[in-house]
C-alpha cells in the first residue's frame, strides 16, 4: 500500500512539473521572437534615405539635414534646410517571413510562415544640438500559418534620452557616436486579449554605439546595451538582457542600402536558475521605394544555448518587410 502511495505521489509531481513546462515552452517562442525583432529594428534605425544626395549641401546645411535617423523620423532632403526639425513619426509596418523552426524548439523542428503587421508612433523633440527625447510605442500582431497556437500580440513602449555626435554623418545614416538611457516596457498577450498576459517586463536600459568610416560608402559600428528588469512576470521569464553588437552599412546607391549585424546576448533570468547565450546574425537589403515607402529583404539566423536543455534551439528566417511612414 505504501509503495502504491509513493508511486502516486511521484506521478502527480511529474504531471505537475510537466504542466509547468508546457506553458513555458509555448511562451518562449513569443518572448525570443519579440526580442530578436526589436534588436533588428534598432539596428535598421541607423539607415536613412538618400544619404549620397546630401553631398551637394554645405557643411552647415548637412549638419541640420542629418538630425535624426530614418525610423525616428527625419527624411533626408537634398539641398533643403528645414528651420525646425521634424518631431513626430507614424508608421504602418508589415513583415512576412519563413522560419525553419517556428516554435524555437530543440527538436524536432517545424517550419512555418509568419506574418507581423504593426503600427508605430513616436515623438522625438530635440532638446539641444546633441540631445533629443524619444517617446515611442508600437503594437504588432504575430500570426503563424500552421502553428496558430503560437500566435501572440506584442505591445512595447519606451521613454528616454538620446545623445548624438555626428548624427547620420557616416554612410547609411550611421552616427559617429550615440548613447541612450531609457525606461522600456514590453507586454506580450494572447491575440487581441490584453488581459491574458503571456509575458511582461519593465526595463531600465542604457546603451551606446560608436561608428567609423570604412571607405567612401561603408560604415561600421560597435555597440552594447544593458537592460535591467525591475518588474515583470511570469517569474519563469523575467530576465535581465545584456548584449554586444557589431554591424556594417553599405550605401550602394542613394536609395539602396545593405546592412549586416551580429549580436551576442546574455539573458540572465532573475527568479529561476537559467542563463542563455544568444547569437543573432542578420543581413538585409533596404530599398527606399518612395519618400514614404521602404522595403527590406532579409535573412537572419538565431542560435540559443541555455543551461536548461529544453531551451536550446536554432532557426533560420528569411522574408520581406514593408513600412509606410509619415513624419512631421
Amino acid at each position: 500500500m505504501f509503495q502504491n502511495k509513493s508511486s502516486l505521489t511521484v506521478f502527480l509531481v511529474a504531471i505537475g512539473s510537466l504542466c509547468g513546462v508546457l506553458p513555458c515552452r509555448a511562451q518562449s517562442p513569443a518572448v525570443d521572437r519579440a526580442v530578436m525583432d526589436q534588436t533588428i529594428r534598432e539596428a535598421l534605425r541607423t539607415t536613412k534615405r538618400d544619404t549620397r544626395a546630401q553631398t551637394s549641401a554645405s557643411p552647415a546645411s548637412q549638419e541640420e539635414i542629418n538630425l535624426l535617423d530614418r525610423e525616428f523620423g527625419l527624411q533626408s532632403i537634398s539641398g533643403l534646410v528645414r528651420q525646425e526639425p521634424e518631431q513626430f513619426l507614424l508608421a504602418l509596418e508589415s513583415t512576412g517571413f519563413f522560419t525553419s523552426n517556428a516554435a524555437l524548439a530543440p527538436g524536432p523542428e517545424q517550419s512555418d510562415w509568419v506574418g507581423r503587421p504593426g503600427l508605430r508612433g513616436a515623438w522625438f523633440p530635440q532638446l539641444t544640438d546633441k540631445i533629443n527625447l524619444l517617446a515611442m510605442s508600437s503594437y504588432s500582431l504575430w500570426r503563424y500559418a500552421d502553428l496558430q497556437q503560437l500566435d501572440f500580440d506584442d505591445f512595447g513602449g519606451q521613454l528616454g534620452l538620446q545623445y548624438h555626435i555626428g548624427r547620420g554623418q557616416l554612410p547609411g545614416g550611421v552616427s559617429r557616436f550615440n548613447a541612450w538611457a531609457q525606461y522600456r516596457y514590453q507586454r506580450l498577450i494572447s491575440p487581441w486579449n490584453w488581459g491574458n498576459r503571456l509575458y511582461e517586463n519593465h526595463f531600465l536600459e542604457a546603451g551606446l554605439r560608436k561608428g567609423w568610416l570604412l571607405g567612401s560608402d561603408i560604415s561600421i559600428w560597435l555597440g552594447g546595451n544593458a537592460a535591467m528588469s525591475v518588474e515583470g512576470g511570469p517569474t519563469a521569464f523575467r530576465r535581465h538582457e545584456y548584449s554586444a553588437q557589431a554591424g556594417a552599412a553599405w550605401q550602394i546607391t542613394p536609395k539602396l542600402t545593405f546592412t549586416t549585424l551580429y549580436r551576442f546576448g546574455w539573458f540572465d533570468y532573475t527568479d529561476v536558475s537559467r542563463n542563455d547565450l544568444n547569437h543573432l546574425l542578420f543581413m538585409g537589403l533596404g530599398w527606399q521605394v518612395t519618400r514614404n515607402l521602404t522595403a527590406q529583404f532579409f535573412v537572419s539566423g538565431i542560435f540559443n544555448h541555455s543551461d536548461v536543455n529544453a531551451f536550446d534551439y536554432k532557426a533560420l528566417n528569411t522574408g520581406l518587410g514593408l513600412m509606410i511612414s509619415h513624419v512631421w
